[in-house]
This record gives structure tokens, sequence and C-alpha cells, in this order.
């Protein structure tokens, strides 16, 4: 394989947890050399990358990804209480700017709000805004004065809790 340039810094984005996203310079290399890096996270690494039309990631076959987990909570616990004061959650994650101050009284308002207590999203050095840099740093959120937006990485987070959601249905009507 010949190494582009930018292999050093697409290596250490994606070993440190981060999305590579478009139109990020980085995210082409990747594409235009996918089958390549497939290999070499593969055969170096043990891990599956893993190439969408807009972002690029690793997959591991860790159980224990705590943190991947608490982002989890943390973004149904936000649709379900956009849902709650009516607006359209999945437009609002993909498209909307989210003051910080405000969406962090609207999950400590949350009759979930237990369960996010017992994550990084309120421990998180000390702060909701910790939690936020932790995820801006991976790339799937961006932040800016006193606000965040999601990247098209959060795509990704929607998908698996609509299969986890899907795969409780499922399993509660069986039940019946």
């Amino acid at each position: 394989m010949n190494y582009p340039t930018e292999h050093k810094q697409i290596v250490s984005n994606l070993l440190d947890g981060k999305f590579v996203i478009y139109p990020n310079p980085l995210f082409v290399k990747t594409q235009e050399q996918s089958e390549d890096y497939k290999e070499f996270f593969s055969e170096s690494f043990g891990y599956e990358l893993k190439i969408e039309t807009e972002y690029a990631y690793l997959v591991s076959d860790k159980n224990s990804e705590k943190g991947t987990r608490d982002f989890v909570l943390f973004l149904a616990v936000l649709c379900r209480e956009l849902d709650y004061s009516g607006k359209n959650f999945r437009e609002q994650i993909e498209l909307g700017t989210f003051d910080i101050v405000e969406t962090e009284q609207l999950l400590r308002q949350s009759s979930k709000w237990e369960i996010l207590e017992k994550t990084s999203v309120a421990n998180s050095k000390g702060s909701f805004e910790g939690f936020l840099n932790t995820w801006s740093y991976k790339n799937v959120l961006t932040k800016f004065d006193k606000q965040f937006k999601f990247t098209k990485a959060v795509k990704l987070f929607l998908e698996f809790a609509v299969n986890v959601a899907n795969a409780k249905m499922k399993e509660e009507n069986q039940k019946k």
C-alpha cells in the first residue's frame, strides 16, 4: 500500500475513536483507499473500518464501550424530551442547534434524569459540558460559543437506537 501523506493523521484519528467526516480531506483519502485501509486496520489492530457515505469509523469487538452506551442513553433521553415538547426529534438532532445550558436543564427536568445521573452525561469531568467536550473530540458533535450541533456521525447512533427499540418491541410482541 502506498500511504498518503495524511496516513499518520488518519490512523491516529480513527484509533483515538474519532469519526472522520466528509468533507474533511482525511475522509476523502480514507474513502479513496478504502480497501487498503480496511485491510490495514484489520491486520494491524483487529478492527473493522466502516466507511459510510458521510463518515468513517472503527469498530472493535469490545463489549465494554461504556462511553458509547452513555452517549446512546443521552441521545435517547434527548429525543424523548424533544418529542414530548412537540418537536420532530430526528429533524432537530440532524439539523438543529442546541443551547448547552437549556439542553442540560431539559435533561435534568426529565423523568429519565435518574438514568443519566449514573453516566458520564452527569459525571464527565465534573459537568455536562465535559461530556459534550468528549463527544466533540470524537467528531460526533461540534461546539461553538454556548451551543452544540450534532455531526453526520450521529446517524450511526440513531440507527443503533432504532434497532434496539425494534428488537425490544419484537421481543414484547412475542411474549403476548
